[in-house]
């Protein structure tokens, strides 16, 4: 009968504190000896990356070394090379969060960005290689000694024998070629060194269920699998990747756990705010950065505390995760308070909002949800309209990023009008616990959603208005600013996803073909069929709204200076200012196309406005020849509420025009601190 804690209950505990200060003895096959508390961190590529997503390889680490307390943090980054690893301003280089991590033991997962130069650029990828090891042995990350480092290849590219997408063997030749220079290269400085390339191949062959979303990026079986071949590789004996348990679930469960709190916190979203240029904006003599770094100390915290708890499922012992130890969130004065008690401010509710509404003529207003009867319903970013005709609409209650000590309520909620008279009857939670969503578009039978720094496909596959299926599509699309993250979603009739984008973000994302990366506000543009992605059109600085009129034309805005471009046909580099600029800024537009208006305004090109002017303003759109130019009309809505933020418009599936409104009086993210 094994006596392993994870396969059984039997040990004492007294024993198991005992076994935990005696290190296990390394084997002749281990490249590498875990010490009893080794920090293990992780860099590297989208590999890396979607480890800590799906968990498997902490699992099997933790599990083969139950008496150990290893502390493993993922430091992966889609688009990362041995060189080149591109970040947003400040975020800081690897070497210095290997040095936050005190990393004593180091594995790196590159080569797969590197290969797409092919032959031309193996040259320099060995010198590459070869300097960035020479580096790091230099280092002192955990302050004692040089790191103990492994060098992983990368995995080889699957065939799905899909038409959208190559069949791999382009990449997997210079994959190979890669590999074999990397194993040189580690062979000649002396660093341990593991091919996956020619496993990976083997488990394409032996499973008859694809292990990868695209071709080159894992999903959660495909990372199970090949976590159990590095322990195999790296540890020689191990064991713990070939059970499959009760046990071994609540180690990856306890894993997870502590991923989703690390991962919030090293890829935090409103970097700009936290650590970037913003950061420095201060009230009072309190700055932004004391604020938001005091909650990076909390994620902190809050991550080492769910360590304890793998430690002590990986032994066999009950644990529960208590954040009594956590730093006090700081107490933040308003520069703008209200009437009421505390500075709280007077908001209108719902019929009392509608009651300050100015409609053009023939036009009338009716509220269809609102906070007070849906509670979830808190700052709507943006809605869209399914093929039963019922409204979705995106939350973000945790802006501009999550705060730690709260639950995690960002979501996409669905609207049923079940009785079809213009009111919603019931909220549902469609997703839960997203991250930041900035917007999201109907594709496939489910959903595109832009939660940074991801792109996630969502879909309920059992009729409960619930996703269970959940994938990250594309990861890398930057979480420095929120305000400038990828927004105003929209399908085009190419079949393309396009998104708008600002400055202060970089984008860094691995599709079969290429590496894309870019730091150019703008309309960019994403393939869900072959996972390419492309940069489409220029303007900014902060692009906020992107719409398709009946004829497939498109027309970008920039949302803080209020202009618009007619993007010409063909990915048109230059700016066509279509319609004089009145107001500023812009969050959402949008074309106005149902038979519940008049003829004469089918057409027409609406603009969400929320400061100076706050409405929906209408513009009157004219075709002369190969020239398309609007003119402001009758705003379709104008409120003396100052609280009133609209941020989408969108035609239902009855044919009226909803607006959703953020409603609050702080709007400006340079004017107060961003708590």
């Amino acid at each position: 009968m094994s006596t392993h804690p994870l396969l059984s209950r039997t040990l004492v505990p007294a024993l198991i504190v005992a076994t935990t200060l005696v290190p296990r003895l390394a084997s002749a096959a281990e490249l590498v000896q875990l010490n009893p508390v080794d920090h293990v961190a992780i860099i590297g590529n989208n590999l890396a990356d979607r480890m800590q997503h799906h968990g498997w390889l902490e699992t099997y680490l933790q599990a083969e070394f139950p008496q150990h307390r290893l502390s493993i943090r993922n430091l992966g980054f889609s688009g990362d090379e041995v060189k080149t690893r591109p970040r947003s301003a400040n975020f800081g280089s690897t070497d210095q969060w290997l040095t936050k991590v005190k990393a004593d033991v180091v594995f790196c997962f590159f080569g797969y960005n590197e290969a797409l130069r092919g032959e031309p650029g193996l040259a320099g990828f060995r010198k590459d290689l070869g300097d960035m090891l020479s580096g790091m042995k230099g280092q002192k990350y955990n302050g004692k000694s040089a790191p103990r480092v492994v060098v992983f290849s990368p995995i080889a590219h699957e065939n799905l024998e899909s038409p959208n997408l190559p069949d791999g063997s382009h990449n997997n030749r210079y994959l190979a070629m890669y590999t074999k220079a990397m194993k040189e290269v580690c062979a000649a400085g002396k660093t341990p060194f593991v091919d996956l390339f020619v496993p990976s191949q083997k488990l394409y062959r032996e499973n008859a269920t694809p292990l990868t979303l695209n071709g080159i990026h894992l999903l959660d079986h495909g990372n199970r699998l090949l976590a159990g071949v590095i322990m195999q590789q790296v540890f020689g004996n191990a064991k713990s990747s070939l059970r499959e348990s009760a046990e071994i679930g609540k180690l990856r469960t306890a894993v997870l756990d502590k991923s989703y709190y690390w991962f919030s916190r090293y890829r935090v979203v409103d970097g700009y705010n936290v650590f970037g240029g913003r950061s420095r904006l201060a009230w009072f003599g309190q700055s932004n950065a004391d604020v938001m770094q005091r909650e990076m100390q909390i994620f902190d915290v809050m991550t080492g505390n769910r360590d304890e708890k793998i430690w002590a499922v990986a032994a066999g012992r009950k644990h529960k995760v208590i954040d009594n130890n956590i730093p006090g969130l700081l107490v933040v004065k308003t520069n703008k308070p209200g009437s009421l008690a505390g500075g709280r401010h007077r908001y209108l509710g719902g019929r009392k909002a509608i009651e300050r509404m100015r409609v053009a003529k023939g036009m009338e207003v009716n509220l269809f949800a609102s906070e007070e009867k849906f509670p979830e319903l808190i700052n709507p970013v943006q809605m869209a309209v399914d093929t039963d005709g019922r409204l979705f609409a995106s939350v973000w209650p945790s802006y501009p990023h999550w705060n730690p000590t709260r639950p995690r309520t960002d979501r996409i909620l669905c609207l049923p009008d079940d009785d079809r008279d213009g009111v919603a009857d019931r909220c549902v939670v469609f997703a839960d616990k997203l991250n930041s969503v900035t917007g999201f578009e109907f594709w496939g039978g489910g959903m595109l959603v832009a939660a940074a720094p991801e792109i996630w496909f969502l879909k309920d596959t059992d009729g409960d208005d619930k996703a269970d299926v959940k994938i990250r599509m594309l990861q890398g699309i930057s979480s420095a600013d929120t305000h400038h993250s990828a927004n105003a979603l929209v399908v085009g009739p190419d079949g393309w996803l396009y998104w708008s984008r600002g400055i202060f973000n970089i984008a860094n994302m691995e599709t079969p073909t290429r590496t894309y990366r870019s730091g150019q506000s703008g309309v960019h543009r994403f393939n869900p069929r072959t996972f390419e992605v492309e940069f489409h059109f220029p303007i900014g600085p902060n692009p906020h709204g992107d719409a398709f009129d009946r004829w497939g034309f498109q027309f970008a805005n920039d949302g803080t200076g209020g202009t618009g471009s007619y993007v010409n046909i063909g990915k048109g580099r230059g700016n066509k200012k279509w319609f004089p600029k009145r107001v500023r800024p812009v969050a959402a537009t949008g074309f106005l196309s149902s038979s519940h208006f008049p003829e004469n305004t089918n057409g027409n090109f609406l603009i969400c406005n929320t400061i100076g002017f706050q409405g929906v303003l209408q513009h009157e759109v004219s075709f002369n020849g190969a020239d398309i130019t609007a003119k402001e009309i009758e705003p379709i809505l104008v409120s003396s509420d100052p609280n009133f933020r609209p941020t989408d418009i969108e035609i239902g599936g009855d044919g009226a025009l909803y607006v959703s409104d953020w409603c609050n009086v702080l709007i400006g993210h340079m004017q107060h601190n961003m708590r």
